[in-house]
């Protein structure tokens, strides 16, 4: 009873203290346009509420209402979205699933940007090179795709920065009470047809426990070129170089004891320290998107791009470096019937992947490459050709069918493919209402870190997860009331389910175990209470369970998946105080989380709350932003990204205590 009745203290404190400073302010996220409002998805323009999928839209504003350091705090404000830091740098993202396939990193999750592929042939996605400033929108499809966006069940990320903004110096300088400094240039040049744009940033971090720096430096070039009324093409390159340490998970006696050691020597293996672990990546892309309509029905996409991610990772067990350099290609055609005949489209197209991964892992001896223990080079392919037909010709009924064939090579396994469909029927209900029902088929390859494992032992007889979605979503707006809500029920029956294993030195392996059953409930809630006051709600409930596992002697079946929560809540409330005056208050609950297969090992839940508060100013020739953000608040002791299935049960990676950022962002136009 003391605990609730502080807790329900402090819920009113944080919430109820900005009404004492209420003033006259516009209404930034407002409820009246969200109905006219249309974003890149699945091939087409659509509103977020007539969607035959489950989309997630965050636009620039949204992306940042956290520090901007990551997507973190925009991401976990939403509903079937978890996304965990380990330590800064290191990050793992889980759309409406377990993060057990991803040790570390992001896979099983596709990743666009200006609709080119940022994830690699390997099925890789080095999301944390990226940064939120970068975007002025980010689009995310909850559940399998059919195929659109290539092989996968984890959900697929669009970003976008294509929109023209008039010539600009914006510069932003951002300091951390954890020893971090960030600075970033952004510079657009040219006009709405011809436009230019350079960023650059740098990032450093001292980071909360030993063993746990981080550095990021960051250069981007966009060229986007409209050609008559139809055509445009949109040139992208990059450089990144992204380097952070690796502290290790620590046992319950170690973290309670001190959770800001990295973890220590045991016996004969040396420690994260001792040992230097670092992951390093140096990445490159350049590519190209050139769209043009031939007349009024037909019209055309073609995306192209080379990208090379070059690894050097010395850790407690050994001293890996990678050379990956890809190529990926994407190319649509669309159909549209002409005005008058009736409301029918179609798109068809294809998608293809190839890349060469080569490795070699060496002794690491304190942080030095010793002798070469083993090498692989290997080429990875993977491609599949899509269509997708709709019709919304029916007064108040629309449908989509679509579906995909693909396909994955690589020299270690037999070639195995796989048709995947997807059906949805969306019925309006009233101007502002719909039923969306939803079939999809999803299918996800091994990525190449799970073919060839750290164990350096081949995995030639692991399979691709496959499965069916079952989908039902209630969505709606009321005007008057600026009320929106999104309801979705669904249900993913998943066979093979490939979960992550540990050797008896800690090296991680994989293996299909079964089938899994995946069955959730998401209520997602926008309220413009007033003119100046805003909240958003994002609510999961997950019933996510082993279905068929037996390994070892041990049956699984019925346990809960591991890394998953049964219960998570977000609650985001803006308040615009004064003209130029925001604060934004923030609340993330999330349950327990089953830390082994064998449920035995149990992660308590945590309430985390964060808050930020800034004031701008516009004037006609410059802008400034001055901003203060303070995260877990009340101090809250907890591990937002526990290492999963850990020999030792070694878990826990201690995450940040109070902690404070600001910022100054400049603008010259």
């Amino acid at each position: 009873m003391k605990l609730l009745r502080i807790s329900i203290i402090r819920i009113c404190t944080f919430l109820l203290i900005p009404a004492l400073v209420w003033g006259q302010a516009k209404d930034e996220f407002s409820n009246k346009t969200l109905a006219g409002v249309e974003v890149q998805a699945f091939e087409k323009k659509r509103n977020p509420l007539k969607s035959p999928d489950a989309i997630v839209v965050l636009d620039s504003s949204k992306l940042q209402i956290g520090n901007a350091l990551s997507f973190l705090p925009a991401l976990n404000t939403q509903a079937g979205i978890r996304m965990e830091e380990r330590s800064p740098g290191s990050y793992r993202l889980a759309i409406r699933g377990s993060s057990l396939r991803a040790p570390f990193g992001v896979r099983n999750v596709k990743i666009y940007w200006n609709q080119m592929a940022f994830t690699d042939a390997g099925n890789n996605s080095y999301f944390a090179l990226l940064d939120p400033d970068q975007f002025q929108q980010m689009v995310v499809s909850k559940g399998p795709s059919g195929g659109l966006y290539g092989a996968g069940t984890g959900g697929v990320i669009l970003l976008s920065s294509q929109a023209y903004q008039a010539p600009s110096v914006h510069h932003q300088e951002l300091f951390h009470s954890l020893g971090g400094y960030k600075q970033s240039w952004d510079i657009r040049l040219g006009n709405v047809s011809n436009a230019h744009r350079f960023y650059a940033s740098f990032w450093q971090q001292q980071g909360y426990r030993e063993q746990s720096a981080m550095k990021k430096q960051w250069f981007s070039y966009e060229w986007n070129k409209s050609f008559s009324t139809s055509g445009a093409i949109n040139v992208l390159a990059y450089y990144g170089d992204l380097a952070y340490q690796t502290p290790g998970g620590l046992t319950l006696k170690q973290y309670q004891e001190n959770p800001t050691q990295a973890r220590p020597a045991a016996g004969a293996i040396r420690g994260a320290v001792e040992q230097m672990a670092t992951f390093k990546l140096k990445s490159y892309l350049v590519g190209a998107h050139v769209s043009n309509a031939w007349n009024a029905r037909w019209a055309w996409d073609a995306m192209h791009a080379l990208q090379v991610n070059q690894v050097e990772n010395p850790t407690i067990r050994n001293y890996e470096l990678r050379n990956e350099p890809n190529v990926n290609n994407r190319g649509v055609i669309h159909y549209k019937q002409a005005a008058g005949q009736g409301q029918f489209t179609w798109d068809i197209g294809y998608e293809f992947q190839s890349g060469q991964f080569d490795s070699r892992t060496y002794g690491n001896r304190k942080g030095i490459k010793d002798t070469l223990q083993f090498e692989q080079n290997t080429r990875v392919q993977q491609g599949g050709i899509f269509t997708q037909m709709e019709y919304n010709g029916l007064k108040n009924w629309a449908f989509t069918l679509a579906g995909s064939y693909n396909k994955l090579w690589t020299e270690f396994q037999s070639s195995e493919g796989i048709f995947s469909p997807r059906l949805a029927i969306v019925r309006q209900l009233s101007p502002y209402q719909y039923l969306v029902g939803k079939i999809a088929h999803g299918f996800s390859p091994p990525s190449i870190a799970e073919i060839r494992p750290s164990t350096n032992v081949i995995n030639r007889t692991l399979r691709a997860e496959k499965g069916w979605n079952y989908e039902l979503s209630y969505r709606g707006l009321l005007p008057k009331a600026n009320l929106t809500w999104d309801l979705s029920l669904y249900q993913f029956n998943l066979d093979e389910t490939i979960v992550l294993r540990r050797a008896a030195d800690g090296a991680d392996f994989y293996d299909n175990v079964g089938k899994t059953t995946q069955q959730g409930m998401e209520l997602s809630v926008q309220w413009t209470a007033t003119p100046f006051v805003q909240i958003l709600s994002a609510t999961t409930w997950q019933n996510f369970r082993f279905t068929d596992y037996n390994s070892a002697g041990r049956n699984y079946s019925g346990n809960f998946l591991t890394g998953t929560s049964p219960f998570q809540q977000s609650l985001l409330l803006v308040w615009n105080l004064l003209p130029g005056l925001k604060w934004n208050q923030q609340l993330l609950m999330t349950d327990y989380i089953y830390l082994n297969d064998a449920n035995t090992d149990i992660l308590p839940s945590s309430r985390l709350w964060n808050s930020k508060i800034s004031y701008q100013k516009r004037q006609a020739k410059y802008s400034w932003e001055l901003w203060f953000a303070m995260d877990n608040l009340f101090n809250e002791k907890y591990s937002a990204g526990p290492d999963l299935n850990a020999v030792g049960a070694r878990y826990y990676n201690a995450s940040p205590g109070r902690n404070f950022s600001g910022g100054l962002k400049i603008g010259f136009f």
